[in-house]
């Protein structure tokens, strides 16, 4: 499907919108989708989906200037006519061919009501949706200068033709309660790209589908190469208990075997072919794929639910501090040198019968519950299966003429 999607300004301003258009792009193009975003201010970000600066939606755009002045004052003149007429041409020539038009904000707030105008005017013979993050009527930043009158009584109007989309239900209800004729929008939440967000190395980014990091219920992390001491077997241990409770895990081992070590190198060919079949799915050897490197450590660390730190032996354990520094609960063994974190932020794992009390330890960790629901919850494929989907399947693939 051919997609629009709309808005003001795009990158580099920084913005909740314009953050959200950005992911809703890649969201989008990861499921096959063709994606422009139209803007007036922005540029290409490098990624999948084409970028179109309209100069007639620029606020320096001496027509949209002049028009726009007026406006701020309560009064609408010729300036507005002919630039609304400017828009109108503008939009129906960028929009034709396009299956949908996703417009951000552009019918519920009054930044350009031209524009508001233009699109109200192409509904009929072309699908839009009203994506609603804010609304001007109940944002005290704003004040209409003539909220009763042409063109600012548009904000009261309900657009005929057009599918009103809420980020959250109290922007449903304050859509229900502020629109006339009433309208029953649809609530689909704002979706986070944590590829965005963090600003993942390609190597991690290459590997998200293959983690499947929104299915699993804890994602572990074991940062260090492999070397009998580190006591990896017991990690492993570790996540076939938690597969047997019924759980998803997924365990993350960063190094790969230690240099200048015959013993390091056996014990790394004994873990892979030790790894028990049933839990293959839910370990991996990061360092088999690619060398983690310090700005892939870091994704590891971000993404990851617990640092599991088993060691046998350690002169003073720089995982758990790193883990700390990222506000990561740990589960690891007790041992003279873990005294920097010992009670604070950490659980003091020494065998498998103590997971239940682990994972109840875990969960009243307020950071490790807020973590993993937004990473469970937001997960842009998450999103896209259970919202945007259902909702792109209703629009029939017509074009505007």
């Amino acid at each position: 499907m051919k997609i629009a999607l709309l808005h003001y300004t795009f990158w580099p301003e920084v913005g909740g919108v314009e953050h959200l258009v950005r992911d809703q792009a890649n969201m989008l193009c990861r499921a096959g989708h063709e994606v422009t975003v139209i803007t007036g201010v922005g540029r290409e970000t490098g990624e999948d989906y084409q970028v179109v600066v309209v100069p007639e939606l620029a606020p320096d755009h001496k027509l949209y200037a002049a028009a726009r002045a007026t406006l701020q004052s309560g009064q609408a003149d010729q300036n507005f006519t002919k630039y609304r007429a400017l828009v109108l041409k503008t939009m129906g020539r960028l929009l034709a061919g396009f299956d949908v038009t996703i417009a951000h904000n552009i019918f519920t707030m009054h930044h350009n009501l031209a524009l508001t105008f233009a699109l109200r005017d192409l509904a009929p013979s072309h699908r839009m949706i009203a994506w609603t993050h804010d609304l001007v009527m109940t944002d005290s930043d704003f004040i209409l200068p003539n909220p009763g009158r042409a063109p600012w009584n548009l904000m009261l109007s309900s657009a005929p033709d057009v599918l009103y989309v809420a980020v959250s239900e109290q922007r449903a209800d304050e859509l229900e309660a502020n629109l006339k004729p009433k309208i029953e929008p649809v609530i689909i939440p704002n979706v986070v790209d944590v590829v965005r967000l963090f600003g993942l190395t390609p190597e991690i980014r290459a590997s998200m589908a293959s983690l499947d990091l929104a299915a699993r219920d804890l994602i572990l992390l074991l940062p260090a190469r492999i070397m009998v001491r580190k006591n990896v077997e017991f990690a492993f241990a570790v996540v076939q208990r938690l597969v047997e409770m019924e759980l998803n895990p997924l365990l993350m081992i960063t190094g790969g075997q230690g240099a200048m070590s015959e013993a390091s190198a056996g014990y790394n060919d004994f873990l892979h072919q030790s790894l028990p079949e049933e839990i293959a799915g839910n370990v991996v050897f990061v360092n088999d794929f690619f060398a983690v490197q310090d700005d892939t450590l870091r994704d590891l660390f971000l993404l990851a639910d617990c640092l599991l730190f088993p060691s046998k032996q350690e002169g003073f354990g720089l995982p758990l501090i790193e883990a700390g520094l990222h506000r990561l609960p740990i589960w690891c063994a007790q041992m003279p040198s873990f005294w920097t974190v010992e009670g604070e932020g950490c659980y003091l794992l020494e065998n498998l019968d103590q997971i239940p009390d682990a994972i109840d330890w875990l969960q009243e960790q307020p950071t490790f519950r807020h973590h993993r629901m937004c990473r469970k919850i937001f997960d842009p494929g998450v999103i896209y299966d259970e919202y945007y989907e259902p909702l792109l399947a209703t629009i029939p693939r017509t074009k505007l003429l």
